[in-house]
């Protein structure tokens, strides 16, 4: 499936503050796709020109961070899973603002999370697959904002830190039938 662009109706100005435009040079989801780029391609060489000295970032928390400080983010990430691919499938922009629904897919290799399995251990070829939302705040052509929401709870299934319920059974149903309880005295 071909990745879908689509650009919302920009929110109307609030009276004497102009609404904000992209460079006439790149469209204003330039740089959000540059900031998948770099997850896609562990290519850092261009990262510190499109993002703001310190921007916020945001999963569950807002955390203040630079652009080494996500690079080592980034590359943890690609040594978990060597061939981490994000694929951008909708895009919407409003004003300074872009969304973006991805699905990212990479073969399972080094741990990631606290209490995941060793990679390998069941599965040396396990696949993690997964959605995620991204929104980008960009101010004064740079990444001044990023909010983001993965599904962690099915990567960290995929990976092997929660449970999941055991292949059926070949055994015989009557074996697995819980026994009945005695009969309660009379009192």
């Amino acid at each position: 499936m071909l990745a879908q662009t689509a650009t919302a109706v920009p929110a109307p100005a609030k009276p004497g503050v102009q609404a904000p435009s992209p460079s006439e040079n790149q469209p204003v989801d330039t740089l959000p796709r540059k900031y998948v780029d770099l997850w896609n391609t562990g290519d850092f060489t261009q990262m510190k020109s499109f993002f703001s000295p310190f921007f916020l970032t945001s999963h569950g928390h807002r955390v203040r961070v630079n652009a080494d400080m996500l690079r080592r983010v980034i590359s943890f990430w690609r040594k978990s899973m060597p061939d981490l691919n994000f694929k951008i499938e909708d895009t919407l922009i409003q004003g300074d603002t872009v969304a973006m629904r991805l699905t990212l897919r990479g073969t399972y290799k080094s741990v990631l999370f606290p209490f995941t399995i060793q990679p390998g251990a069941a599965d040396p070829q396990r696949t993690i697959h997964a959605g995620e939302m991204l929104f980008f705040r960009i101010k004064d052509g740079k990444i001044a904002e990023i909010w983001e929401e993965y599904d962690e709870l099915v990567m960290r299934a995929q990976m092997g830190a929660i449970w999941s319920a055991p292949k059926k059974s070949t055994a015989p149903s009557s074996k697995l039938a819980p026994k009945p309880l005695p009969p309660s005295p009379n009192p």
